[in-house]
Parts: structure tokens; sequence; C-alpha cells
């Protein structure tokens, strides 16, 4: 009797709001514009995003806003990691990789992801692109994303 094999498909929700987040900030500066502005308490969670099978650990500032119920995570997109030989630089290779979360979305910084979500992103979007060295930001739909499941955590 040959064995039978089953496989298990789950689908996620993913019911929250977006926002790609193009900027030479770094995340912890990003996080305290966002929080001056937004009235949040963004700070970096204790873990970072370690996806299977690729390089790079991404991280992700977190807050929970009790009286509305909404969470608020900014995730960073890109990590840039610098190739030492022994210490040194080599002259004639490159001095670093960069590795993305999302490919989908190479050219992103970050991701601002909010759950529960009952504002309009129009004026947020608006506000975050008049942060200094912030050069754009925009909604995306994250069930147009191929990788969508790496944001859940």
């Amino acid at each position: 009797m040959a064995k039978k094999k089953y496989t298990l498909l789950t689908e996620f929700n993913h019911d929250y709001t977006l926002i790609v987040i193009k900027t030479v900030l770094e995340d912890f500066r990003l996080a305290y514009f966002l929080n001056l502005n937004f009235g949040l308490q963004l700070k970096k969670e204790d873990f970072t995003l370690k996806v299977h099978k690729k390089e790079g650990e991404f991280t992700v500032f977190g807050y929970e806003d009790l009286n509305t119920a909404k969470y608020w995570s900014l995730i960073a997109n890109k990590q840039i990691v610098d190739k030492k030989e022994n210490g040194h630089f080599n002259l004639f290779e490159e001095i670093s990789n960069t590795y993305t979360l999302i490919k989908e979305e190479k050219k992103a910084d970050f991701f601002l992801k909010i759950e529960n979500n009952n504002i309009t992103t129009t004026t947020l979007i608006k506000k975050i692109n008049s942060f200094y060295k912030v050069i754009t930001s925009y909604e995306i739909n994250p069930n147009d994303l191929k990788s969508k499941d790496l944001l859940i955590f």
C-alpha cells in the first residue's frame, strides 16, 4: 500500500496599510521623525527579520497604540554588509553587499506597516514626504507583492 502525501496550504490575511518610503535617512532617524510628527513611540524591536534562504537581517521598529488598537511597524527593506577579507578591504573588489527583503520593491528603503488603520493615507503620505531627506513615499497594496508573507511577524 502506497503512502499518501498531503500538503497543507495556508493563506494569510494581509489586511493592513503598507507605505513605501525612499530616503537616505538611517532607520533610527526616520523612526524619530515619525514619532515626532505622528505622536508615536516607535522603538527598536528585540528581534530582526531573518528570512530563510536569504542573507541579511532587517531591523524592525514597532509601536502599539492601545487607545486605537493600531500597530505601527517600520521595517527596513535594505541591509548593506561590508565585505572584508582577514579584516582588510580588497582594493579591486566591491566593498559591500546590499540585501533586500522585498525584491519587488528593490528601490524601497523602508516599509511603514499600519495594522487596523482607519485614517486616510493621503495626509499621512504628504506629511512623510515633507520630512527632511525623504525622497518619496507612496502606498502599495500588499496583496500585489509576491513575497508579502515576509511582512507577517
